[in-house]
């Protein structure tokens, strides 16, 4: 004889209640790695900016050594194009000088900006520093006029006191950059000695 086992009609299926938890457990396995994830993009890009400003702030200190190293070599004052002198080369392949200081160009004791990709372009800022643009075709920071150049979020101010007259300068490259809400700052400094 066959007995007929009678069904309970409350123990077919998932309760109410075990499908809140099983959500809940499923919110919780996902929510840690999503998590996990937001952070090391966070982490990324803020990496990403320091290591950028970082470069840049080591091309500025590179071009003012450049221009003393330069300047050594031919004969010129150390500080040239980098003190109100203005070093200009004539057609012909020789070089002058302007007569007359040229305050755009001192960058000795005032706050200045250089342009590296730009031949010994060197300019005191009026006001506040510009930020620096960036070519997306040639992938080159800089300042430029043309509509190629787009701003960026990076401001680089240089400014260089001298410690001993014709002796040694102590360089200060200070860059600034947006990060979301906060801006962020580093202070690059270097020392210059006059090795005429």
């Amino acid at each position: 004889m066959w007995f007929k086992k009678q069904e309970n009609k409350y123990s077919t299926g998932f309760t109410l209640i075990e499908t809140f938890v099983a959500i809940t457990v499923l919110i919780i396995a996902l929510a840690g790695p999503f998590t996990l994830v937001m952070k090391a993009l966070s982490v990324a890009k803020a990496t990403k900016g320091q290591i950028i400003s970082m470069y840049l702030a080591q091309e500025a200190i590179e071009y003012v050594r450049n221009i003393r190293d330069e300047n050594i070599l031919v004969g010129n004052n150390w500080l040239t194009d980098l003190n109100g002198t203005k070093m200009v080369k004539l057609p012909g392949g020789g070089i002058s000088y302007d007569p007359t200081p040229i305050p755009a160009c001192d960058c000795v004791n005032a706050e200045c900006i250089v342009n590296a990709p730009v031949y010994r372009d060197v300019i005191t800022c009026e006001g506040s520093c510009p930020p620096i643009k960036f070519n997306s075709e040639s992938k080159i920071y800089g300042y430029s006029s043309d509509s190629a150049w787009e701003d960026t979020v990076f401001t680089r101010i240089i400014k260089i006191n001298e410690i001993e007259e014709d002796k040694e300068v102590i360089i200060t490259v200070t860059m600034k950059w947006q990060e979301g809400p906060n801006e962020k700052e580093f202070v690059v400094t270097e020392h210059l000695l006059n090795w005429q």
